[in-house]
């Protein structure tokens, strides 16, 4: 049964705010995931849930893990980020403001803590959902919790691709959908943006900054390159707008060209950022064509990463939509989200995804929380879409 009261999922979150599991790739000396994988692992083996790490590094494992059904239902897949972009933050509940009688409520219900909001809280309330799920489910429940989201997502990729190199490792046929519990505030995320990234290169010729005329100005080219990606950023605003995404969008992220004041810049390099929205083709030939007229040398493809949308008639779209709704008595919020997740690897690999997360805020920044009660709530959700979307044994499709 799923528990009564927010007790076991608000303790788990603040054991794993505990640990410190700051990703290295962001934050020097940072402790990688290592320590919070072997946690979560241990305690899904001690209730019952059979588990692995994963990943190429052994100092910064995923976990994948299965709940077996009874067999003749959908498989689901919960997924999750282990790492954060700080360290081990302090966990505190009641009385962390200052605000008196008015903000003791509010205290008591606020967990706060580095990493709270994104993402111990949905890990905890899917591994306590998890755990929870009825012995007749039909279908396997799959949980995979990656390392690196907030860098490089290669942690997703190698769960991805341990899924689908030997599905049978895991006892599981490849996943029918899937639960993304990144923070949403209890509201659904139907669809978020992608992203690019690309290295502009000019090159140029060194002169005396007393005889201009006798160099090429890399700068100059650059400014060149810049003004027409204004002019693109203006034409991506105008275009038909996603009803839940709106429009994607083009952007400087950096620049570095020069050595002194007195040297004409024989190099300029830009980084630019492409977001993109789904169905949108491969946004490198438009955006060299854009940037031809400023001659750059070359363009180099950094990362790219695809933007996420779900079949609103989806079976795990309708599982989830319709588990808040049970649970909140209350219409479900569809949204879409500026940012890029995970999600969008597990849609690009042919597995509907969804995002539903707990209430909270301050995600990456000094003073991180989460809500308790949303815990509980999204507790609830879940271990409500788990048997609405795998069946239950007699039932194996209840979800349509």
């Amino acid at each position: 049964m799923i528990p009564k009261t927010p007790d076991d999922v608000v303790a788990l979150t603040r054991r794993l705010v505990a640990i410190d599991a700051a990703n290295p790739s962001l934050v020097s000396g940072g402790a990688g995931e290592r320590e919070i994988a072997e946690f979560i692992a241990a305690w899904l083996a001690a209730h019952g849930i059979d588990v692995r790490l994963v990943g190429a590094d052994p100092a910064r494992p995923s976990v994948l893990a299965r709940r077996r059904g009874t067999g003749g239902g959908r498989t689901l897949l919960l997924a999750g980020h282990l790492d954060t972009v700080g360290g081990r933050g302090t966990i505190a509940g009641a009385g962390t403001g200052d605000g008196g009688e008015t903000d003791a409520a509010a205290d008591v219900d606020r967990l706060v803590g580095r990493g709270a909001y994104d993402m111990a809280g949905g890990l905890a309330a899917a591994m306590v959902a998890a755990a929870a799920a009825p012995d007749d489910l039909a279908g396997d429940l799959v949980l995979a919790f990656a390392a690196d989201e907030e860098f490089g997502s290669e942690g997703m990729e190698e769960l991805l691709a341990a899924i689908d190199a030997d599905p049978a490792v895991m006892g599981s046929p490849r996943p029918d959908g899937a639960i993304v519990l990144e923070p949403t505030d209890l509201e659904v995320t139907l669809a978020h943006r992608g992203f690019a990234w690309y290295r502009v290169e000019y090159e140029g010729v060194a002169a005396h900054g007393s005889q201009p005329e006798l160099g090429v100005d890399a700068i100059d080219r650059a400014l060149d390159g810049m003004i027409a990606l204004r002019a693109l950023a203006a034409e991506i605003g105008a275009r038909p707008r996603h009803p839940l995404l709106g429009t994607g969008s083009v952007r400087v992220a950096t620049i570095e060209g020069g050595t002194d004041a007195a040297t004409v810049a024989d190099r300029c390099v830009l980084v630019v950022e492409r977001r993109t929205l789904p169905g949108e083709p491969d946004p490198r030939p438009e955006l060299e064509r854009v940037l031809a007229a400023s001659r750059p040398a070359r363009v180099v493809s950094l990362v790219a990463r695809p933007a996420m949308e779900a079949a609103p008639d989806a079976p795990i779209v309708r599982a989830v939509l319709d588990a808040v709704e049970r649970v909140t008595a209350a219409p479900a919020v569809r949204r879409g989200d500026p940012w890029w997740t995970d999600a969008g690897l597990i849609a690009s690999a042919g597995i509907p995804a969804v995002l539903v997360g707990p209430v909270g805020g301050g995600a990456h920044a000094d003073e991180e929380w989460v809500s308790a009660a949303s815990l509980d709530t999204l507790v609830r959700i879940v271990g409500d879409s788990v048997p609405a979307f795998c069946g239950r044994a007699g039932h194996p499709r209840a979800a349509g």
